[in-house]
């Protein structure tokens, strides 16, 4: 685990929107792997799922008389979602990856399992371990992942958006962070637009 377990316990004591929306930041970060995939192997359909589902999951959370339909939202998501073949392109693996985290998102507030929050950091985590390993073609132990600067990078991000995300529910704050992470110009590992995978 690379985090510490005061971390892990406040992650799981989240409420429900608190999860959603943690997974929520969690997939806006890393929405550029996905549209850097999308715009490299052309798939639109992909691309077209995933900016719907998270502006959905953004008017869920900043407009209380919002009309989204969940449910319908997660399934157009899943249809289209990459399928990560070690025989192909790299790219799939952290457009899943955000794909992931924005269904965790949805599932926090329709399924309510208690886990989607942990679950997103994971990923997240994850998607940061294995560019890391694809760059230096190695594996590399938790010790030495939280001396690479991305890693540290994920790490203080994490940390700091469970700090922001401890507090009342108010429109007010969660405006300010859809307006912050709506269109993120440089994901988790560093990939913008016209970065190459």
């Amino acid at each position: 685990m690379i985090f510490g377990d005061k971390f892990y316990r406040l992650l799981d004591e989240m409420s429900i929107w608190q999860q959603s929306l943690f997974s929520l930041v969690l997939a806006s970060r890393m929405s550029p792997n996905l549209y850097l995939y999308c715009n490299l192997s052309q798939d639109t359909d992909l691309r077209e799922a995933f900016r719907k589902a998270i502006d959905a999951m953004w008017v869920y959370h900043t407009d209380k008389n919002n009309h989204v339909s969940l449910d319908i939202v997660h399934d157009d998501l899943e249809k289209v979602m990459p399928v990560p073949d070690p025989e192909g392109s790299y790219g799939a693996y952290p457009a899943f990856d955000a794909c992931q985290a924005l269904v965790l998102a949805i599932e926090a507030i329709t399924e309510k399992n208690g886990d989607e929050a942990l679950n997103a950091s994971n990923i997240s985590v994850c998607t940061v371990a294995k560019f890391l390993e694809v760059q230096e073609e190695r594996s590399i132990s938790d010790d030495e992942l939280r001396e690479r600067k991305l890693m540290e990078e994920e790490m203080d991000f994490q940390v700091e958006l469970l700090s922001r995300l401890r507090r009342k529910r108010e429109s007010s704050w969660i405006q300010e962070l859809y307006e912050e992470f709506c269109n993120v110009t440089c994901s988790n590992i560093g990939i913008s637009s016209d970065s190459e995978l």
